[in-house]
């Protein structure tokens, strides 16, 4: 009787560990991050760079910090805001010529967030974690350089509405600590990049999309801390 006891003490001791929380399930914790790279501004008169053979001239450096809470092993939220350098261009067309017409600008800008991480969703939780994300926020673009375009410059500074979507893929350790790349698309009203074509500029000019946005690809490669 005495060996059978023991026998039922230790498998009950074990029961809980059944039904112990993953280390890789965040639910109820909060996180930090920070993340840098890419950005790649594709805006009013963009073809201003492609056409002349400038494209890596768009690509720019940004970076990020953010804070985030999971409710659940599938849903979380962040509050993220960063920098980023961009590139512009005035119309080419407009001139007559094929001269080029590029500019610089900087932007600081605010995202809120909401997560849905795939292992949540599956309840299979591992260090590989993909998740997706939608954002609304806005951004305040200053700093642009003079392109000396005869008939059209940048406004500076502006502020704009904007809202993003995105992907992360992430791989964690058990510490809480994790290494992630973060592919995402931001769309900023038209007045992100300092320019706003008028009607008159769509019904008479070429090169004018009518594209009511300013879009801004970003790739990021960052650290994340997932306390416990």
């Amino acid at each position: 009787m005495r060996k059978i006891a023991v026998i039922l003490a230790v498998l009950l001791a074990g029961v809980p560990s059944l039904f112990a929380q993953s280390p890789f399930d965040y639910a109820g914790r909060w996180n930090i991050s920070i993340q840098g790279g890419a950005a790649i501004t594709v805006s009013d008169n963009v073809f201003g760079y492609t056409d002349n053979g400038m494209f890596k001239d768009l690509i720019k450096l940004q970076g990020a910090a953010a804070i985030g809470y999971d409710f659940t092993g599938a849903f979380g939220v962040r509050l993220a805001g960063g920098y980023a350098q961009h590139a512009g261009s005035s119309n080419i067309l407009e001139t007559g010529t094929k001269d080029v017409w590029p500019f610089t600008y900087q932007s600081i800008y605010g995202f809120a967030d909401a997560l849905l991480h795939v292992n949540g969703l599956a309840e299979n939780y591992g260090p590989f974690a993909p998740s997706f994300y939608v954002g609304i926020g806005a951004a305040k673009t200053f700093g642009f350089t003079n392109p000396n375009h005869p008939f059209q410059n940048p406004h500076d500074p502006n502020f704009v509405p904007g809202f993003r979507a995105g992907f992360i893929a992430e791989v964690d350790f058990q510490s809480g600590l994790g290494l992630f790349a973060d592919l995402g698309l931001e769309a900023y009203s038209d007045w992100h990049n300092g320019i706003r074509p008028s009607d008159n500029d769509q019904s008479y000019y070429k090169g004018y999309a009518g594209f009511p946005f300013d879009l801004v690809g970003k790739l990021s490669f960052g650290i994340i801390y997932h306390f416990k």
